[in-house]
């Protein structure tokens, strides 16, 4: 079913049989389930046939949308012009719930039976159930710019200050302990968990690959990594600045404006 592109410049671009279509407008993040495709655009949310790319329908999203994931069913949007979480029912788009998400929020990922959402400036982490209430706030040293679940815990990506934003990666342990385990000199972007239990740290310039004790593996040069995203061919890395999806250690998958997510079905 080929490969699908979130450009923010472009447009949302579909791969099929060899060739790249643009077949919406200039789009932010994906999400993938259920056969549907979920692309966040300017104040809407898209869904299309996965196989086809065929338009389903669309249903209205906070401004400023710059992630999405299915949690507990729902399609849940991250808002960083609204500082808010909103879940919506993937068959129909309805609002369903919306939270506040501390002060602009950057990140969030399922965790389990939670959500967590990495809070921006407000340097938190904030763990909601599926109607979206409060359950835990986790602080970080720093504005909290991605989160990951990996088996040893929450690995959260911060900025280490306002004037030198170095970045620290910060494990909390399931009895809510915080450790950093590893720090890089440059701004903080994105985050990724593998399967195995590896992450990737995506910082301004390159892609770290990282053991779950912070153990440095390798590094990947990316201008600026804006999704980094598993599929079944490797690790997909979006950078914006370069305007390709390529893969960490491996072949370019797309050329463009602004890719800011991508998915392979």
């Amino acid at each position: 079913m080929g490969l699908w592109v979130a450009d923010g410049e472009k447009g949302l671009i579909r791969e099929a049989d060899g060739a790249f279509a643009r077949i919406g407008p200039p789009a932010y993040a994906l999400c993938a389930g259920g056969g549907r495709v979920y692309c966040a655009c300017a104040g809407l949310c898209q869904c299309r046939d996965g196989r086809t790319g065929k338009p389903l329908f669309d249903f209205p999203l906070p401004p400023g949308v710059c992630a999405l994931c299915l949690f507990g069913g729902m399609v849940c949007a991250l808002s960083t012009e609204a500082d808010c979480v909103a879940a919506c029912d993937p068959a129909t788009g309805q609002m369903l719930y919306s939270a506040p998400a501390g002060a602009y929020p950057r990140d969030l990922c399922p965790c389990g039976r939670l959500l967590a959402v990495a809070g921006g400036a407000a340097g938190e982490v904030l763990l909601m159930d599926e109607g979206l209430r409060l359950t835990a706030r986790h602080r970080v040293p720093g504005a909290a710019r991605a989160v990951r679940m990996l088996p040893r815990g929450l690995y959260v990506l911060c900025a280490a200050g306002e004037e030198e934003p170095a970045s620290r990666l910060i494990r909390i342990s399931p009895r809510g302990v915080s450790e950093e385990v590893y720090s890089d000199p440059r701004p903080p972007t994105v985050l990724c968990a593998l399967p195995d239990g590896r992450c990737l740290a995506g910082c301004r310039e390159s892609v770290a690959l990282l053991r779950p004790d912070g153990r440095l593996l390798g590094r990947e040069r990316c201008a600026y990594p804006a999704r980094l995203r598993p599929c079944r061919r490797g690790v997909m890395m979006c950078d914006s600045w370069q305007g390709t999806v390529r893969l960490f250690s491996g072949g370019l998958m797309y050329r463009g404006g602004e890719p800011l997510d991508a998915l392979l079905l």
